[in-house]
């Protein structure tokens, strides 16, 4: 009778120490998804900030003053309007490239608690056996006799 309540009592910690490795591995897994969603944040404003840099390099030129040349004529109205038309006519974009799905998708906590709960019910991997050295070891069959 105290044997099986022994084997209760330890069955029971070594449940509770399950649960609590499983408690770490969430802990863990939550602590490494806020640090990745932290670094996608970063890195989208990076990149809103090279955009903008880059836009705004684009768009401010200084004009040489001596190179101005003075407007003569104005032009007509009518390739004035024509212009405008042009402009305004919707510009062929290239198609959007396909985006590569990741090889390696995260998995969830249930499936982390699931796989490491398996591995603590799993009994431990037998160790392979040592091989026996003999004193007189036998020759190899395709040996050749022993030089002398």
């Amino acid at each position: 009778m105290k044997r099986l309540k022994s084997a209760a009592a330890k069955a029971a910690a070594r449940a509770a120490a399950a649960k609590d490795k499983v408690r770490a591995a969430k802990a863990e897994l939550k602590q490494a998804r806020k640090l990745l969603k932290a670094e996608k944040k970063a890195a989208k404003q990076a990149r809103r900030k090279v955009a903008a840099a880059g836009a705004a390099a684009a768009t401010v030129r200084p004009k040489p003053t001596a190179l101005v040349k003075p407007r003569v004529r104005k032009p007509a109205p009518a390739a004035k309007a024509a212009r405008q038309a042009a402009r305004r006519a919707a510009k062929p974009r290239a198609a959007p490239k396909p985006r590569a799905k990741s090889p390696e998708t995260m998995r969830t906590a249930a499936q982390v608690a699931k796989t490491v709960i398996e591995r603590l019910h799993r009994p431990p991997q037998p160790l392979a056996p040592t091989p026996v050295v003999s004193a007189d070891p036998a020759p190899a069959a395709n040996a050749g006799p022993p030089e002398a």
